[in-house]
């Protein structure tokens, strides 16, 4: 498998939507697995193209337990749903 490009990323698009080309083929053009061809496929469809521009964002762990914790705390636990 390879990392695709932007550029890579918008003439797959390009193909599928323009000239129909399938998942399939694509994935073999490209040397990318079917399913991220679809997945990648969907994103930009539901989304628009502007989604590449979107950067990776990678979250910290006390980030993520922040966001967690209000969450956590507001469900009640199993037994007493179970007495319910």
């Amino acid at each position: 498998m390879s990392k695709l490009s932007k550029q890579d990323k918008i003439e797959i698009y390009h193909l599928w939507h323009d000239y129909q080309i399938g998942f399939t083929e694509l994935s073999q053009r490209y040397r990318v697995g079917r399913t991220n061809i679809s997945y990648l496929l969907a994103l930009i469809d539901r989304h628009g193209l502007a989604i590449l521009d979107q950067p990776y964002t990678a979250y910290t762990s006390n980030f993520k337990e922040q966001a967690l914790k209000p969450n956590i705390l507001s469900v009640p636990p199993l037994i007493v749903l179970s007495h319910l």
